[in-house]
């Protein structure tokens, strides 16, 4: 009967564990690095240890005992705890730990000094062994995401605020009209707003209607959740959309953009940050820190503009 845990001990639990995830002995050489005898051999000595069986393994298969799953049930209390002691410990030594999940729309690539980036750079400058896990996300997703503890920080825009979330803003940015050389007011020499109006627009799918400012367009042909769903359906020659100038820049220096109505039709928006209320990890309040710190005015400068329109009837 076991009394004490020993390293020893510790080693034969961290091997049921492995043989009891993979479902079998053979399955667990790969991440134990072991042969499939020394396993069999740590198992049993464990199961010595213990004074029962674990599991049944044979011709009929790998089961876990009823006393198996109890076990390891413990095993993986234990080793969260121990993961925990560990964090905590590091912590007080002023080290970063742990995870972050980060949801991200999937246009900051192109923000004029890529901050996300430069905050990523800044960030693992710090005493911090933590590891980043980034996905490109739509405003919803990234919403749900932290609600359901799947992300621990969103960035991105947000048509309606939700009152479970806390929200951040952190960088605005010029929306504009934008059409596509395929579209029949490519070429002409200045659309009117009521042309303007009355074509085939695409909508962001997390914006309701009358977000879609400073126009309220009737005819609203098409639905897209994330940015580059926006701009392939503009380059499509179908649809007009609202682009944010500095994504749409690359496009409009191909000539294969032209920006509509000047600045009288664009507007500003904002990308927050955004997280879930209450006493956030270390490592959070680091990288919030360091994005905020490159937070940066609003833009007055429309980097599109060699393609744009300065006025509109």
């Amino acid at each position: 009967m076991l009394t004490n845990l020993s390293d020893i001990d510790l080693r034969l639990l961290r091997v049921f564990v492995a043989v009891a995830e993979a479902h079998g002995v053979s399955a667990a050489q790969e991440p134990l690095l072991m042969n499939q005898s020394t396993i069999s051999t740590h198992l049993a000595t464990l199961e010595t240890r213990l004074g029962f069986r674990l599991c049944q393994r044979g011709r009929s298969g790998f089961m876990l005992t009823p006393k198996g799953e109890r076990i390891l049930i413990a095993c993986r209390t234990l080793f969260n705890a121990a993961r925990d002691f560990t964090r905590v410990s590091q912590s007080l030594n002023g080290l970063l730990t742990g995870d972050l999940q980060i949801g991200l729309v999937d246009n900051l690539v192109s923000l004029p000094g890529n901050p996300f980036s430069r905050a990523i750079k800044q960030f693992q400058r710090r005493h911090q062994d933590v590891q980043l896990q980034c996905r490109i996300c739509a405003p919803g997703e990234i919403e749900q995401g932290l609600l359901n503890q799947q992300l621990d920080l969103g960035i991105g825009y947000f048509g309606q605020q939700l009152e479970a979330l806390q929200y951040q803003p952190w960088i605005s940015e010029t929306q504009a009209v934008y059409c596509s050389s395929d579209h029949p007011l490519f070429t002409a020499e200045q659309p009117g707003r009521e042309q303007i109006e009355n074509a085939r627009w695409v909508k962001r799918g997390y914006l309701l209607a009358q977000q879609l400012c400073p126009l309220a367009p009737l005819n609203l042909g098409a639905v897209a959740h994330h940015m580059e769903g926006v701009a392939h359906l503009v380059l499509s020659g179908e649809y007009l959309g609202y682009l944010p100038t500095h994504y749409a820049a690359r496009w409009v220096e191909q000539g294969a953009l032209r920006q509509l109505g000047g600045q009288a039709l664009s507007y500003q928006a904002t990308l927050s940050l955004v997280t879930r209320p209450g006493a956030p990890k270390e490592a959070l309040l680091a990288l919030i820190e360091d994005l905020s710190g490159l937070a940066r005015a609003p833009q007055t400068k429309n980097p599109a503009g060699a393609g744009s329109d300065t006025d509109i009837n």
